[in-house]
């Protein structure tokens, strides 16, 4: 998991005790313990919506159904 303050909160550390998920954290200054994920970051999640933040309910659910497109495009069309 990240060591980032804002991806570790009380929601999701009550969430994964009430299913029996252990939460571990990456290794300090192992930068590429997360090189998955930061490429992820990089070529889908940062770059489908753009980089601005997006607010409320309504955004949410847009970039939920853009999400849901672009990992079956991902999984079944790209290498």
């Amino acid at each position: 998991m990240d060591n980032g303050g804002e991806f570790v909160n009380e929601r999701l550390i009550e969430y994964c005790l009430s299913r029996g998920i252990e939460l571990i954290r990456s290794r300090p200054y192992r930068k590429n313990d997360q090189a998955w994920i930061e490429q992820k970051n990089g070529s889908v999640v940062r770059k489908l919506p753009g980089y601005r933040r997006f607010e409320g309910l309504a955004a949410g659910r847009a970039i939920t159904r853009l999400y849901g497109a672009s990992r079956l495009f991902g999984h079944f069309f790209e290498p």
